[in-house]
C-alpha cells in the first residue's frame, strides 16, 4: 500500500549556466510530494504513521525553506532538488519497513519533476 504527504517551501535560486532569465536570482513557491510503500502492520494498522512521514519529509524541506538554494545544492535545478530530498528521505527511512516510491517537486504552478524508485 502507498502513502504520501505534501509539503511546501519558498526559496530563491539562480541557474548561471542557463541562457535565459533564470540565470538571475529569482524565487519560487515549491510543493513537494513524498510517497512511500509498505505492508500494513497487523499491530498498528498502518503502513507508516503520517505524523512520522510528514516529520521526516519536513526536516528535509525545512533545510531548503527561505534559503538561497545555491548555498545548499551546487546547481539547484528541480531535478537536483528532488535528488537532494531523495537522499535525505532514503537515510531517514533506512530502518523503517517501507520503501521510498517517488518524490515530485512542483516549481511554482504547473511545472514539476518526479523521481520514482
Amino acid at each position: 500500500m502507498k502513502l504520501g504527504v505534501v509539503l511546501g517551501f519558498d526559496a530563491a535560486h539562480s541557474l548561471p549556466k542557463y541562457d535565459g532569465m533564470c540565470c538571475r536570482v529569482h524565487g519560487h513557491t515549491y510543493k513537494v510530494e513524498v510517497v512511500v510503500e509498505g505492508m500494513v502492520d497487523d499491530d498498528t494498522g498502518f503502513v507508516m504513521d503520517f505524523y512520522d512521514l510528514k516529520k521526516m519529509a519536513g526536516e528535509a524541506v525545512n533545510e531548503l525553506d527561505h534559503r538561497y538554494l545555491n548555498d545548499i545544492i551546487k546547481y539547484p535545478t528541480t531535478e537536483a532538488i528532488i535528488d537532494y530530498i531523495w537522499k535525505r528521505m532514503e537515510r531517514e527511512l533506512a530502518n523503517r519497513n517501507v520503501r521510498l516510491i517517488s518524490i515530485r517537486v512542483w516549481e511554482g504552478e504547473g511545472k514539476w519533476g518526479m523521481r520514482e524508485a
